[in-house]
């Protein structure tokens, strides 16, 4: 045995970055967490996996949802021959005095623990008395009953003991953690690999001095059981999108991150694809990616089919194909795309790139959520209309039976706490948010709160709080020609209503006729308003952090957007956008104080 031999656990951090390994003789797995002041221990399968119940412990929830340390050590042990295998992640429990007397009181115990921060340490201790201990990275210096002892198989492993030696040299020693870990198998005779790291089964648990007797141990353990069932779904608990939809089946889970806005469009859909065969999830998947070359009318021509197969089988295209697929897309995503996108060339190319990038075989489905999303930005239509096209193309979907849905686990006292105190903390987090986003005064409207109506609305809050409340109480009429008068007000502010074709636009709106041709919508208004093609208008977007400067928008930019949005579908809508425009053109309290007097609002 040599220090080669375990450079694999040191590169590939086999027992964590920072770690605490322990050999003590004659003590089994059990009793080594009750000698250190633990007990029923959780089973664990794999250092990997074990090392990581080390956060199930570090705290506990009471029951009003307060959050306290434990304080606890977490150490994970393993039989090993005659020897227990001790690991702590990121601890160092086994290098005190305590725990040396109680692990070798009756036999031997060796340990090495490393920190990047602080000094490494290795000692070995026989019936309770430590016989050598030194610093592996420095082993000039050793102490212990007898300091010596280890002195030959020291110099065999290539550690330098003596610094008057010739060959000394003052250079760090870059393979003193792989010689000690060599060091501790020449003294266990336990030698140990990848394998058995990944394939033991390791008795796991929180330990410390009186720690059973302590009224929460009982919850910790809880805590870490639930962890020992499922490791990642322990880990993702707190951040797991599907829980909010009351989803439990592996299954439906696996339709991944697209396949939840799937589940919220088209359940029914969702949970067939979910438990569809392989073979039917793979023709849909082609048949969604195929989808925006069948709109634009090439189907079936050879290079696609080429194209099709690379990426199916998780290849790249080459840059050629890349540009084949664009100029032969092109034409039809300058129609297919929405307007903002179709005349954008940045906008086409990831259009095209998204569907040109390899598929996901190992998560089919999640790979065919994915592929509705990549269609639809490449012009094969909205979700819905996909959908009803794939139940036509596919009608074996209606006969998947679609089994129960599997029994919610019994939730843990201890994973309920913390999911309740948690959930607390975020609807705290979220009102207070809330208040200092409404100046101190959450609506009690829940229109108010729905995102669009907000995202009109706020600008309206630091100048008139109560004139939001105000156009929301205002009944839907009232709201449409709150949003008509902002309209004027915005045109004749800044002075484009002397235009007689936008004061056409503003009397068609207060009369309840349709918009003339050009001001059908705000492209078609800014283009007659800039005497410009419609054809070359592009847009930028500005985004501020913090305290800069919002941008300022031209007043006859507000005056345009006002008459487009006052025909908005929703009043509330038209009303909010139409006020807080001509509030935020040029002078806020002369705008409040006339919209008051049009509505007699006091």
């Amino acid at each position: 045995m040599t220090a080669a031999d375990y450079a694999w656990a040191i590169r590939n951090h086999a027992l964590g970055l920072n770690f605490c390994l322990t050999f003590a003789r004659g003590v089994g797995p059990d009793e080594v967490i009750s000698r250190l002041g633990g007990a029923d221990p959780v089973s664990v399968v794999s250092a990997q996996v074990a090392r990581g119940g080390s956060e199930a412990v570090r705290e506990w929830i009471d029951e009003n949802g307060g959050s306290h340390p434990t304080g606890l050590d977490y150490v994970a042990v393993t039989r090993v021959g005659d020897w227990a295998m001790i690991v702590e992640d990121n601890g160092f429990l086994c290098t005190g005095d305590a725990a040396v007397r109680e692990l070798s009181s009756a036999g031997e115990m060796v340990s090495f623990y490393y920190n990047e921060n602080t000094t490494p340490r290795f000692f070995w201790a026989i019936d309770g008395q430590q016989v050598v201990w030194f610093d592996p990275a420095f082993p000039q210096d050793r102490y212990g009953s007898d300091p010596g002892r280890l002195d030959a198989i020291l110099v065999e492993l290539g550690f330098v003991l003596d610094e008057d030696e010739e060959e000394f040299d003052d250079a760090y020693d870059e393979a003193y953690k792989e010689r000690t870990l060599a060091l501790m198998e020449r003294i266990t005779g336990v030698r140990w690999d990848a394998d058995l790291l990944a394939s033991a089964t390791f008795r796991c648990a929180g330990v410390g001095r009186r720690a059973v007797t302590e009224p929460w141990y009982a919850e910790v353990r809880e805590e870490l059981a639930a962890y020992a069932e499922d490791p990642r779904e322990w880990f993702s608990r707190d951040v797991d999108p599907w829980r909010g939809r009351g989803v439990t089946d592996p299954r439906v889970k696996a339709l991944g991150a697209a396949g939840m806005r799937l589940y919220d469009e088209d359940r029914e859909l969702a949970l067939a694809i979910a438990h569809a065969p392989a073979d039917l999830i793979e023709r849909m998947t082609t048949w969604a990616w195929e989808r925006p070359f069948r709109l634009a009318g090439i189907p079936d021509e050879p290079w696609l089919t080429r194209i099709r197969e690379r990426l199916r089988r998780a290849g790249t295209v080459t840059p050629a194909d890349g540009r084949l697929v664009a100029e032969r897309l092109d034409a039809y995503l300058r129609t297919a795309l929405p307007v903002w996108q179709r005349d954008d060339p940045r906008q086409r190319t990831n259009a095209v790139g998204a569907l040109l990038m390899p598929w996901n075989a190992q998560r089919p489905a999640d790979n065919l959520c994915w592929m509705f999303a990549k269609a639809e930005g490449a012009g094969g239509g909205t979700w819905p209309e996909m959908f009803a096209d794939l139940r036509r193309d596919f009608p074996d979907l209606r006969d998947i039976v679609i089994p129960p849905p599997p029994p919610a686990p019994v939730e843990r006292a201890a994973v309920r706490r913390k999911r309740e105190a948690r959930e607390r903390r975020e609807a705290e987090g979220a009102r207070r948010g809330l208040e200092r986003t409404w100046g101190g005064r959450i609506p009690t409207d829940e229109r108010l709160l729905e995102p669009e109506v907000q995202a009109r609305t706020l600008g309206l809050v630091g100048h008139d709080r109560d004139i939001v409340d105000r156009i929301a109480e205002a009944g839907p009429q009232t709201q449409r020609r709150m949003a008509v008068w902002a309209a004027r007000y915005c045109c004749t502010r800044s002075g484009l209503i002397a235009h007689d074709w936008v004061e056409a636009a503003v009397t068609a709106l207060e009369r309840g006729d349709p918009p003339p041709p050009w001001f059908v919508d705000f492209d078609a208004a800014f283009a007659r308003w800039a005497n410009v093609p419609r054809e070359i208008i592009s847009r930028r977007v500005t985004v501020s952090f913090g305290h800069q400067e919002r941008p300022a928008i031209d007043p006859e930019i507000r005056a345009i957007h006002a008459v487009v949005m006052a025909r908005d579908d929703d009043p509330l809508i038209a009303a909010m956008d139409g006020v807080r425009n001509a509030v935020e053109l040029d002078a806020p309290g002369e705008a409040l104080a006339a919209f008051r007097a049009a509505f007699n609002l006091r």
